[in-house]
């Protein structure tokens, strides 16, 4: 569809605009909003579709569209390239690379770069992990595959070009902007959680700011393609499968970025304590039986206590926003941290900082 218009929202996606996108005649949509008290850097609808054939050949019963937000996180993403990472990622890498994704039907771009929409396969019979309850041990390790898989073939050198329309992790955002706010959302995390924390954690909260450059450098050791955002409900499951959805935080890095994100915080603590190492090492074993070539366990350990040291600040920052954020949000962004802060102490996260 690259001559298609894209729609201003979902009044556009038609039947006609639909037909072109899926590339088979439709003939009614009905569109219903879901994953609203979730999703706030976008808009998603279930469009449930019906046209020649009957759903399954050719023609699914429903696809997933995503447009952007009408709030103020509308505003956010566009300022960090949230949306056009993320359509860059479902039209160039997603029906490339060796991982689990949706099926993509259309991801488009206005030439303006004020809107976009994706259309994709509608997940609805996989099962969607609740954040907040966090993952099972073997969805951690079939993640941790997929993304393993992600890593390795965009470290290829034939897909330098490829890598190189994301941008590196240490964005001015990452960079500059959420370590200033961090010590905020700590102030409100100290005050709203209850929990325990470890002199180690707190020093480390309180020279976040200064270390954030040193984790930056070093997370951006390597030029892959990473997540940036692999949240636990940013995954379905159906038996040993697993498919990865949201890419708008898509970057370049050490693929540990993800690996330190996803077990620090997609695990509860009672079920991740003492398997950190185990997990990096099933990390390390994926990539290198992808064609990764010397990166070993000590590399990659450093990278993932960095990378650990580092994702809590996304939903430490997040608590700044606490007396707008649904009871949900602020319960989940407090266990996040929680678990965040057990396994800084517990991997002695602090010791690869030099201060």
């Amino acid at each position: 569809m690259p001559t298609a218009a894209v729609p201003s929202g979902i009044e556009g996606v038609t039947a006609q605009w639909l037909s072109e996108a899926i590339g088979v005649p439709v003939h009614d949509v009905r569109a219903e909003q879901i994953a609203m008290d979730t999703g706030f850097s976008s808009l998603l609808y279930r469009v449930h579709v019906t046209g020649e054939g009957p759903p399954g050949q050719g023609l699914p019963a429903s696809v997933i569209v995503k447009l952007p937000a009408d709030s103020d996180a509308r505003g956010a993403m566009e300022m960090m390239g949230g949306y056009s990472r993320e359509v860059a990622f479902y039209r160039d890498v997603a029906k490339r690379a060796p991982t689990g994704t949706p099926a993509v039907h259309a991801a488009l771009m206005a030439q303006d770069g004020s809107d976009f929409v994706i259309v994709l396969e509608d997940l609805r019979d996989w099962d969607n992990v609740d954040h907040l309850a966090g993952l099972t041990l073997d969805q951690t390790r079939l993640v941790i595959a997929e993304l393993a898989a992600l890593h390795a073939w965009s470290a290829e050198p034939s897909n330098a070009a490829l890598r190189q329309s994301f941008p590196r992790i240490d964005t001015p955002m990452m960079r500059d902007v959420l370590p200033a706010v961090f010590a905020q959302g700590w102030q409100v995390y100290r005050e709203r959680s209850g929990s325990d924390v470890t002199p180690a954690v707190i020093r480390h909260a309180e020279r976040f700011a200064q270390r954030a450059s040193t984790a930056l450098r070093v997370l951006t050791e390597h030029d892959t393609l990473v997540h940036g955002d692999i949240r636990a409900d940013n995954v379905f499951f159906s038996a040993d499968r697993c498919k990865i959805v949201d890419y708008q935080m898509t970057a370049r890095g050490v693929g540990a970025v993800d690996i330190g994100y996803l077990v620090s915080q997609g695990l509860p603590t009672s079920d991740r304590s003492g398997r950190d190492e185990s997990l990096v090492q099933d990390y390390v074993d994926a990539v290198t039986s992808r064609g990764v070539r010397g990166y070993g366990f000590d590399a990659a350990w450093r990278h993932y206590r960095f990378a650990v040291a580092y994702m809590m600040v996304l939903p430490v920052v997040a608590l700044v926003g606490w007396d707008v954020l649904p009871e949900r949000s602020r319960r989940l962004c407090l266990t996040l941290t929680d678990r965040a802060a057990a396994t800084f102490d517990e991997i002695d996260a602090t010791e690869v900082f030099d201060d």
